[in-house]
């Protein structure tokens, strides 16, 4: 990486970061269930939340060394370079680049007791599919999935393949944290691709839920 790439990544990182504490400053927080579900004792928590809803998601659960699993392009650099700001902590590794390295080193984080979060449609989509990594993650580890939504009231949509919200100022955030759910060690192909489904429209359900109550607020 060359000086001038650092010098552009830290500024998009820190003035990235200074935007999202300002705008995320002025936003109403509205949750339905608890923010922060119980924690299990052995092992870290498996987060997974729509790319869409990255950045309030992102301010909302700051400060805590939760670390996101981010791929190795571009755009994945820049997400990095902004939550480190926020007090994340960076996996890296996707799919289709450095996959096994990223799952060994997040297994892990959650044996530490260190939370992981997954945007299960990322980092190229399609939107709101769910991939099965995530599904992975916590059959090895134990950890349980614990699924999220976070829909503002009023936001400009980017016209980008996750439909990315920026929420509008001063807007009421809906935020839906569902319940945990385990993968059992012993499930095999046809278990994983069932529970990869119930997860996507568990994931899409409360998102439709979130999007509603936003709309009544």
């Amino acid at each position: 990486m060359t000086l001038l790439q650092r010098v552009k990544f830290w500024l998009v990182g820190f003035l990235g970061a200074l935007l999202v504490r300002g705008l995320a400053a002025t936003l109403r927080f509205h949750f339905i269930g608890e923010r922060d579900p119980a924690r299990p004792d052995h092992t870290g928590i498996v987060y997974g939340f729509w790319h869409s809803q990255l950045l309030t998601l992102g301010y909302l659960y700051r400060n805590r060394n939760i670390h996101v699993l981010v791929s190795k392009h571009r755009d994945g650099e820049y997400i990095v370079r902004v939550t480190r700001w926020l007090a994340f902590g960076a996996v890296r590794g996707s799919s289709t680049r450095g996959g096994i390295r990223a799952l060994s080193e997040a297994l892990d984080k959650l044996a530490e007791g260190i939370d992981i979060a997954v945007t299960p449609d990322g980092p190229r989509g399609p939107r709101q599919r769910f991939k099965l990594g995530m599904l992975f993650l916590a059959r090895k580890s134990g950890a349980p999935i614990v699924l999220g939504a976070c829909v503002p009231q009023k936001a400009w949509r980017l016209n980008s393949w996750d439909g990315f919200y920026i929420p509008k100022p001063f807007s009421r955030v809906v935020v839906i944290v569902g319940e945990r759910v385990y993968i059992p060690e012993t499930a095999g192909n046809q278990e994983l691709e069932e529970k990869r489904v119930e997860l996507e429209n568990t994931l899409n359900e409360l998102t439709r839920r979130a999007e509603e109550e936003a709309n009544r607020l």
